[in-house]
């Protein structure tokens, strides 16, 4: 009988899957339930040395002689540490060593108990890769220790071999209970690389025959035209769909930049419908983070890219390709012999097209809105976090419009710094738009001597932080004015005039086209715009905005329509 214990579960499934099968064991009692379960497995070789020292280096022969990894495991305390010597020739040697060490609960540390050290950090120095386990109580916990048992695993032969320490804390060694029969299929990640075999790739493409295929296109990937071409041929042979934002500046066909607007206005039937089966994660962050991982956060994942680290957004990552974009996608255009066909990309289009609104209230969207509509061919668009950024999502943006934002960590402050810095080698117009505390954190920008006549400031100033406003509740909102929304009466025409911009500001509708025309036009120097808003006449008429998108409220006469529609649309020839 196994384990009840779903943290030694998981670690014997994942050993198992990745073929490391040699395991030197010293003696002890707090890795008791580990080393018995490895017991009642015929699939793990055991060997049984008393010396961990000796141990770790008996591993090291192992290896030399097959090749392969092998792992060492101990109990906790100071049996841990005399794994060192093995551990710096491991790694300097480039061998794959697999140390598994037995810890106690990280809250005891320091609290004096008996055969505890920071372990953990032991070998932070000689090892590819650390892995800090903990006990599981929760789905994030037992999807949090799957992760990293897989990131250490890889690491063992990634790129080069070497040491990897997996630390595993447990409660108590002497209260588990041993009634598995077996033990259950823990998720495992495959890697591949560029030299994977043209076999492998042959039976990835075949996983792909039949199924419904999103692609999650993050910020930060260079699409070039080449491989705007290939996607361009995987998506209209696999009728996928491109989930992203205008942060990553991805025109491929079949390509959606409001996610978030066509999440919220899919009907519960389109929810069901719309579920892809595989989802490929490309690039870094993406503005709609906490909709899309809502909406595809149990749907098989694919990480392709060459990155440092691993991610796992949705928590169901299974593969991971490293290697270029580019390749991956001409990998499987060239091998794929089969076209999917169906209604799947053209029904997602069809509902992010009816997701643009149309803004008829004066606020801080419409005049958004206005200088969106009006960008010109071939200019620059920058952008300042939160609500920025958002709505600048609520209309469409000419492809020829490059977009930035400081999206990587999601902070207020430096955007109109990058903002100035972009502009200073740009031939081209730049357009920023921010809100008023992030104009005034990053003030001290306006001082840089490398301003250009190009750069165009659209500043919205509703006196306050709208973002931290609009999620709170009526009751809450008039308590929050000082500290957490940090409202402000402060105009930007004074410090306009000091730095040398061309200043004008919008007060209502009417003065919107003056400022945009301003905006837009040729100039000899840097331009500023200032746009007066209201924080509770923002929130409200977003509020109306995001209402007049739920399409739930259908009358199924509606709802037939729509559907006929992209049911016919579908069998048309598509421009995307």
């Amino acid at each position: 009988m196994y384990s009840n214990d779903k943290l030694v579960l998981q670690l014997l499934s994942l050993l198992r899957q990745f073929g490391i099968n040699q395991i030197v064991v010293s003696p002890g009692s707090r890795h008791f339930s580990l080393v018995h379960s490895l017991e009642q497995c015929e699939d793990f070789e055991l060997y049984s040395v008393v010396d961990e020292r000796s141990a770790a280096f008996f591993a090291i022969g192992l290896i030399q002689r097959t090749g392969r990894p092998a792992a060492v495991c101990c109990s906790s305390g100071t049996a841990c540490m005399n794994y060192g010597s093995a551990i710096v020739e491991a790694y300097y040697q480039r061998l794959p060593l697999l140390v598994i060490s037995s810890d106690r609960l990280p809250q005891f540390l320091n609290q004096m108990e008996d055969q505890m050290y920071d372990q953990a950090s032991t070998f932070t120095s000689c090892t590819k890769y650390v892995g800090r386990l903990t006990p599981i109580s929760s789905d994030l916990d037992f999807w949090y220790n799957n992760r990293i048992i897989n990131e250490g695993l890889i690491e063992l032969t990634h790129h080069s071999n070497g040491p990897v320490h997996l630390n595993i804390p447990f409660l108590s060694h002497h209260t588990d209970t041993f009634t598995n029969t077996h033990i259950p299929v823990a998720r495992k990640v495959e890697l591949y690389s560029a030299e994977s075999s043209s076999e492998t790739w042959a039976k990835i493409a075949n996983l792909l025959k039949g199924k419904k295929i999103c692609i999650v296109w993050g910020q930060s990937v260079c699409i070039t035209a080449g491989l705007k071409e290939a996607v361009d041929k995987f998506v209209e042979n696999f009728d996928a769909i491109i989930l992203t934002d205008l942060l990553s500046n991805c025109h491929c066909k079949h390509t959606i930049a409001n996610t978030g607007a066509t999440l919220y206005s899919l009907t519960n039937e389109e929810k069901r419908d719309f579920k892809p089966d595989i989802v490929f994660s490309i690039g870094a962050n993406i503005l709609f983070n906490g909709e899309i991982k809502g909406f595809l956060g149990d749907i098989e994942n694919w990480q392709i890219g060459k990155y440092d680290k691993i991610s796992d957004p949705f928590r169901s990552l299974t593969k991971i390709f490293e290697m270029s974009e580019l390749m991956f996608f001409n990998m499987i255009n060239n091998i794929a012999d089969f076209k999917v066909s169906g209604n799947f990309a053209h029904s997602w289009m069809s509902v992010s097209n009816i997701a643009y609104k149309t803004i008829s209230e004066y606020s801080e969207a419409m005049v958004i809105g206005a200088l969106i509509k009006a960008l010109p061919a071939d200019s620059d668009l920058q952008l300042a976090n939160s609500y920025s950024v958002r709505m600048a999502h609520l209309f469409p943006v000419p492809d020829s419009v490059t977009v930035n934002c400081n999206r990587g960590v999601n902070g207020i402050d430096g955007s109109m710094s990058t903002a100035i810095g972009f502009s200073a080698i740009n031939s081209r117009k730049t357009f920023y738009i921010t809100g008023d505390l992030s104009f005034y954190y990053d003030l001290n920008s306006l001082s840089i001597r490398h301003i250009t006549p190009n750069l165009r400031i659209l500043l919205i100033n509703n006196g306050g932080g709208g973002v931290m406003y609009s999620p709170l509740s009526e009751e809450l909102r008039k308590s929050v004015s000082e500290h957490v929304c940090a409202f402000h009466t402060h105009k930007a025409h004074e410090i306009a005039k000091a730095f040398g911009f061309k200043y004008f500001a919008i007060r209502n509708e009417s003065e919107i086209s003056h400022g945009i025309e301003l905006l837009t036009a040729e100039s000899d120097h840097p331009v500023l715009v200032e746009a007066f808003s209201n924080i509770p006449v923002d929130t409200k008429v977003l509020s109306n905005y995001y209402k007049s998108m739920n399409r739930q409220h259908y009358t199924i006469s509606q709802r037939i329509i729509m559907k006929g529609k992209r049911i016919l649309g579908g069998l048309l020839p598509q421009k995307n």
